[in-house]
């Protein structure tokens, strides 16, 4: 292991441990699933020399992918140091984090991949201590948890500027914001939508005696139930306490009329669901920012955020929807869906030896 691979162990481990002991660490069991299941999948599906380390208590779990040849052309990546990349604990998250990495290893780049690289404590403290020199984190996140600005933005330009302001002041750089917004939502069916005529929030308040599902978790949060309630004066007739995940099972069935989802959620890519709009903005906006900082931007060359931005525009809602119902109903794993998302927006060139592999478990 080099120097290098070793401090990113290093810094990890140390901030994990300090964020056990001020409390930082919840939901440890929910999350340690995920970081497991998120490993298994990027090592089934990455195509290109790998080298993984086995999940010990002292070290990440990381995944080292070499660049392609290059061919005669010198590409900006080249010579470059090697990029320390991580990813948070979700498939969104592994499927951005592979575009991320392929795309710059196109450009030449040495990509390093660490994933889950830890609560909003551990990975600031990694990104400026030079361990970790990028991850893609969402806007909401970094205002509320780790720029504490607890207020709500009335648009994504606004909360942008605030955000990038605090990150500027603490030795961070956050890029431009993707256009798609990962927030809490919620949904009716389609023919409830047309036939109440209720495609808002405010529209399903004045409906009146709605039959509303909402995860145990969101029923008490500052963005959950009371927020509703206190912006639009949304009083359902009856609150019915669901699952995550089983939420398009409880409108389907017609126990509920009104449920709890996630914007990016694949089944709203589709014709049976509408997502309610939020004018007021109570969920925030959940656009994803990379995180990273001047002196990476310096040592990496302009190539690099330009690389990071070029993906980040082509994340339109819809198109993070469709990326997410390839890894949750098709079973593809993160790399495969990366690669053909790239290969089909023209970042990467058409490839026979595309990987095509689906994801372990």
């Amino acid at each position: 292991m080099s120097a290098r691979r070793l401090a990113v162990a290093v810094t990890l481990v140390v901030a994990f441990a300090s964020g056990l002991a001020g409390g930082l660490w919840t939901g440890a069991a929910a999350a340690g699933k995920t970081r497991h299941a998120g490993v298994s999948a990027a090592g089934a599906s990455t195509s290109t020399p790998t080298a993984v380390t086995a999940p010990t208590v002292t070290q990440p779990v990381v995944t080292v992918v070499n660049p392609p040849p290059t061919g005669a052309r010198r590409l900006p990546g080249t010579g470059k140091p090697p990029i320390e990349l991580g990813d948070l604990a979700s498939p969104q998250q592994f499927i951005i984090g592979q575009l991320y990495q392929l795309a710059l290893q196109h450009e030449g780049y040495t990509i390093y991949l660490t994933r889950n690289v830890g609560v909003p404590a551990i990975r600031t403290a990694a990104v400026l201590h030079g361990t970790l020199d990028i991850y893609p984190e969402s806007l909401g996140e970094w205002n509320s948890a780790i720029a504490h600005l607890h207020r709500r933005f009335s648009s994504v330009r606004a909360a942008y500027r605030a955000g990038s302001a605090y990150a500027r002041r603490h030795g961070f750089v956050l890029l431009p914001p993707t256009p798609f917004s990962s927030t809490s939502c919620v949904a009716v069916l389609s023919q409830y939508a047309v036939a109440n005529n209720i495609h808002t929030l405010p529209q399903l308040a004045r409906a009146g005696g709605v039959i509303l599902g909402v995860p145990a978790e969101f029923e008490y949060i500052n963005d959950g139930l009371p927020a509703l309630e206190h912006a639009y004066h949304l009083h359902p007739g009856y609150v019915q306490s669901i699952s995550v995940g089983l939420q398009y099972w409880w409108l389907d069935s017609g126990n509920v009329q009104a449920a709890y989802c996630d914007t990016t959620d694949p089944q709203l890519s589709g014709q049976s669901y509408v997502a309610l709009s939020d004018p007021k903005q109570i969920f925030g906006h959940g656009n994803i920012v990379p995180v990273t900082t001047p002196r990476v931007l310096r040592r990496e060359g302009p190539a690099f955020a330009r690389t990071i931005e070029r993906v980040d525009r082509l994340l339109t809602l819809q198109a993070m929807r469709g990326l997410n119902a390839e890894y949750s109903l098709s079973g593809h794993g993160p790399t495969s869906i990366a690669y053909q998302f790239l290969e089909g927006n023209g970042i990467l060139p058409p490839s026979r030896f595309a990987p095509v592999t689906p994801r372990a478990g």
